[in-house]
């Protein structure tokens, strides 16, 4: 049977079917509930996507799904698994290929910066065209189902044409953001090839005759190059609006929290000048503040409760040290770097609370500010989400090295010992490395 929206109404009751015995089962493994329960919601989610894939859904027990992801989930090595099942398909004997959940693994989404810019105008088109453009291309739904959905039942040709009206303001959004050239954009007709490319309605010849023509094209190429991160991005929206979903079942979940303490007072940070995108009589925000939105948005859905109280391990504690302010040893060379110099103001005396709440809307304005959140939020004993914001800072970055110190401690902080070797083996083995000799203590001491 086609997916029509039911598999996406089964996902909230097999949230609350499974918890319970999803729970008793991760027992086992001995980490917080909030470490348990991410990764119980990031494999429903899973589940979800690998249930409705086109080309090859996963047709298996969806208990059997949830618990066999989460184990990949445990072990830290997610990446790694979707490589193996990529090369090649995962073959266990009495289970059949479409119904090993290691073949249909989530795939992990790492976007560059012109995603992030694309999630952020996506935000920026209104809730309408958000969820038109996730329920036909996250969601995989008809148009006839879409247009039941949005009060146009039997008007498909509508519902298309409103698909096509948001899909062109993506596309001026990306023109008045720089993502795109005008003077080098495809013709309409390639770009209907380009469409039924990626829509699996070429046949073997045509499909052959546009990945030949690929590499020699540089406007064709881009044009590819765009259409796949925008999947990505779509990807990415899809699963923080599913992840929402799953926070609101899970707060029904919820004991009551005690009252969060009075803010502190409010760093003033220095005015910027105005330099939005105009788009015809809308002005879009700079690029700056697109970054600063996206990368909210992509971690807004860690922010839907407070810090909690849970302890981390011995070992991460006896190890942790705050990464020290770096305007202790150099002056601040601009007004950015004032403002953070500012910020860290709360860092400095260990009020990790505020200065979490300080740097979040300006994260991505200064390169350090990831390191400094998950710093923060291991400070605060939320190892999970201090992993989040590390895994933002790239290899080669300055920061990349400090970076991956405090991943292990995040690792070991969650109960994850088998991570948190790995990354300590490869500072180890990095000469010259920042934490070089504090790893190798550390392994002779596990």
């Amino acid at each position: 049977m086609s997916n029509q929206g039911q598999h996406l109404a089964a996902l909230t009751r097999n949230f609350d079917a499974l918890r319970g015995p999803f729970l008793k089962w991760a027992a086992n493994y001995r980490q917080a509930d909030e470490v348990t329960l991410g990764h119980y919601r990031r494999a429903l989610i899973g589940w979800y996507e690998a249930r409705i894939d086109p080309e090859e859904p996963y047709t298996g027990p969806v208990q059997n799904y949830v618990q066999r992801v989460a184990q990949v989930y445990f072990s830290g090595k997610i990446n790694e698994a979707v490589i193996a099942a990529e090369r090649m398909p995962i073959a266990e004997l009495g289970v059949q290929q479409e119904q090993n959940p290691l073949n249909h693994l989530p795939r992990p989404i790492q976007l560059n910066t012109t995603q992030q810019v694309m999630l952020a105008q996506f935000k920026e088109l209104g809730k309408s065209c958000q969820d038109l453009l996730l329920m036909s291309d996250y969601h995989h739904l008809s148009y006839a189902r879409i247009a039941e959905i949005i009060g146009l039942e039997g008007q498909i040709e509508e519902t298309e044409h409103r698909r096509q009206k948001c899909l062109l303001m993506v596309r001026e959004a990306w023109q008045a953001g720089g993502i795109t050239d005008p003077v080098h954009i495809p013709s309409p007709i390639d770009e209907e090839l380009i469409d039924q490319y990626y829509a699996g309605e070429l046949g073997v010849a045509e499909r052959w005759d546009v990945e030949a023509r690929r590499p020699v094209d540089s406007v064709f190429r881009r044009a590819m190059e765009l259409r796949e991160d925008w999947a990505e991005v779509v990807t990415v929206a899809g699963r923080q609006d599913l992840m929402e979903t799953l926070l609101r079942e899970e707060a029904k979940y919820a004991r009551k929290r005690p009252l969060a303490p009075a803010s502190a007072p409010k760093v003033k940070l220095s005015p910027r000048k105005k330099g939005g995108i105009q788009l015809g009589k809308l002005e879009l925000p700079d690029l700056q503040t697109l970054f600063a939105i996206g990368l909210f948005a992509v971690f807004g859905w860690v922010l839907w409760t407070t810090f909690g109280a849970a302890a981390p391990q011995a070992k991460s504690v006896a190890h942790f040290e705050p990464m020290p302010n770096i305007f202790d040893r150099m002056t601040p060379r601009d007004a950015a770097e004032e403002d953070l110099e500012r910020i860290l103001y709360y860092y400095d005396r260990k009020d990790y609370r505020t200065a979490y709440d300080e740097l979040l809307p300006v994260a991505q304005a200064y390169p350090a500010a990831p390191l400094y959140l998950g710093v923060c939020a291991l400070a605060l004993k939320q190892p999970t989400r201090a992993l989040d914001w590390f895994e933002q800072i790239p290899r080669g970055d300055f920061y990349r090295p400090y970076a991956e110190w405090y991943e292990v401690l995040a690792y070991l902080a969650e109960g994850n010992s088998i991570a948190a070797e790995t990354v300590l083996e490869e500072i180890r083995d990095t000469p010259g490395h920042p934490y070089r000799g504090k790893a190798e203590a550390l392994i002779n001491d596990m």
